[in-house]
């Protein structure tokens, strides 16, 4: 399940190992990218719905169960699909981002306090300028400094311009930019940007409206406990160069809830699949 700001077409070098070796590949664009629906209300963005169109998916292809492959916001889908539907995953992979335990009390204010406190800075706080409503406005005006910042060159970058709260706005506002990462060539970003501004860019830009304002709490307070735990094989590939989706606490709760884990280190940044496809594979 494929995160922000991806589409399929990101995966690219993993789809062609794994079908070179007859697996069956199933990787939709989620909503809001490429050709899926892109809807404007950010409560069409909660997880629950989310897992719901992945079963819808399952069934079409006539799959029974399948091994969960996620990375960035698509670990939410996927942590809502093993708790309400367990028997339709047999192995679940979370790629440099883990698992989304349901939290009927969620609150993005207190994550952001509360990880102050314990790392030093705000981890979360671009959240903020991405669910304000002149944010798709402001990217698209500024795109390629909003991608000098997203696909840095220097990693650090995230720790000291995109985590804080206001920094990211201040960025694109300024129009700032910086290197291309060693991945990527302009050609291949300016595609990248292509595919993402295909239908806008506010139903992305959603998948963080719905979890600033805590629209999946609802529906996570209907979950029963004991579907909390991940009874699967469970894989978690840490980044160590992922100054946001830090690679201690996503595995403490990846301890806390997965009773059959491996953990993988890549030493890359957030972007796994592009920046380290082989290893990956």
């Amino acid at each position: 399940m494929i995160g922000f700001p991806s589409t399929a077409q990101d995966w690219a070098p993993q789809f062609k190992y794994l079908t070179e070796r007859d697996y069956g590949v199933i990787a939709p664009d989620m909503l809001g990218y490429g050709g899926t629906d892109k809807p404007e209300d950010a409560d069409a963005y909660r997880a629950t719905p989310l897992a719901n169109d992945m079963v819808d998916i399952l069934d079409k292809e006539n799959t029974q169960a399948a091994v969960v492959v996620s990375h960035d916001w698509g670990v939410i889908a996927a942590s809502r699909l093993v708790n309400i539907y367990p028997q339709r995953v047999s192995a679940m992979a979370f790629l440099s981002l883990g698992y989304f335990p349901p939290n009927p009390n969620w609150s993005w204010e207190k994550a952001i306090s509360e990880y102050h406190k314990e790392i030093g800075y705000d981890l979360f706080g671009y959240w903020e300028f991405f669910s304000s409503s002149d944010a798709a406005k402001l990217i698209e005006t500024n795109l390629d400094s909003f991608y000098s910042l997203l696909f840095p060159e220097d990693p650090k970058l995230w720790m000291t311009d995109m985590a804080p709260r206001g920094k990211f706005r201040e960025w694109v506002e300024s129009n700032k930019q910086a290197g291309l990462p060693s991945y990527w060539t302009p050609e291949e970003r300016r595609q990248h940007q292509a595919r993402l501004m295909h239908g806008g860019l506010t139903g992305p830009l959603n998948w963080y409206a719905a979890r600033v304002r805590s629209l999946d709490n609802e529906d996570d307070s209907r979950i029963p406990l004991e579907n909390y735990n991940i009874k699967v094989p469970t894989l978690f590939v840490a980044s160590p160069k992922d100054y946001i989706c830090l690679s201690s606490p996503n595995e403490m709760i990846l301890k806390q809830y997965a009773s059959n884990l491996t953990v993988r280190e890549i030493d890359t940044d957030h972007w796994v699949m592009m920046a380290a496809p082989n290893e990956l594979n």
